[in-house]
């Protein structure tokens, strides 16, 4: 069994170490995953909440001294805070994309701005960056290539599927086209996500994602085609099983979902709280 322990690192491969942070929740799972790679030169891969005993464990694990990077995949509040705190201790190049949505209140200097298909080159490992909008605008993936290893942030999770909230710059065909570009790449043998376990079958659960949403579309579709609805009330028909607190989320994905049928001609409507309806 993998342990999720915070503040424990973990050896998931000869390049890649893993950190649990001390933020478990309902969004967060067991808690936000910080990812050391390399063992001369080491990037951080989303440092996490600014918390004193997870920076202490992340220097620790990496030696203050070997820390070249840190890399962030967004600048959601649960992946990025500590990177002020490591860059004082270590020295580190803090390096993410350059649009934090606003609502993110992202207020760090980036070192270097990273961009599609930019590389980071450590002295044992060469990392490739991937934007892959959805979850959030300046979403990236980074793919360690010595180890085909894809560090996926909020874009793919471990056993559950993924927010796209568009109070938050989620889009849902942006989302949708960054997932089927994964699955293009066919150079990925495991998934390394920002919350829970490695995923050693990334072609599997990548094709359920897919799946998954657009299965939730036909749903949408289909409750609409029994008169117009409010966002609630699809919530209500289509999310029976989901806990109490997860359902406003909930309402953020049906949502993000309207939006994009809406883009494609398929529904009307503009509002949260007021009614949609198919398109005529």
């Amino acid at each position: 069994m993998a342990d999720l322990t915070p503040g424990v690192p973990s050896a998931l491969s000869p390049l890649v170490r893993r950190v649990v942070a001390p933020n478990p929740g309902l969004m967060t799972g067991p808690g936000t995953n910080t990812y050391l790679v390399g063992i001369d030169e080491v990037a951080v891969i989303d440092p996490g909440p600014d918390d004193e005993r997870h920076v202490d464990a992340i220097v620790g694990a990496s030696m203050s001294d070997r820390v070249r990077w840190v890399l962030l995949t967004h600048t959601h509040p649960d992946h990025w805070p500590a990177a002020r705190r490591i860059r004082e201790r270590t020295g580190a190049e803090v390096a993410g994309h350059p649009r934090p949505p606003k609502a993110d209140g992202f207020d760090l200097t980036l070192d270097r701005v990273l961009a599609d298909g930019d590389t980071i080159e450590g002295t044992e490992f060469r990392i490739e960056v991937l934007h892959t909008p959805g979850h959030a605008p300046n979403h990236l993936c980074f793919l360690l290539e010595e180890e085909r290893m894809l560090f996926t942030g909020d874009h793919v999770l471990q056993g559950t599927t993924t927010v796209v909230n568009p109070r938050r710059g989620g889009d849902m065909r942006e989302y949708l086209a960054s997932l089927e570009r994964l699955r293009a790449l066919k150079r990925v043998a495991r998934i390394a996500p920002g919350h829970g376990d490695v995923i050693d079958d990334p072609d599997a659960v990548l094709a359920e994602y897919v799946a998954h949403r657009r299965m939730r579309e036909r749903q949408i579709l289909k409750v609409l085609r029994a008169g117009p609805a409010r966002i609630p009330g699809i919530v209500a028909a289509l999310y029976t099983d989901t806990p109490e607190g997860l359902l406003e989320m909930a309402e953020r994905q049906v949502h993000a979902h309207l939006l994009k049928l809406r883009a494609e001609g398929k529904v009307t409507g503009s509002a949260t709280k007021g009614p949609w309806s198919l398109a005529s």
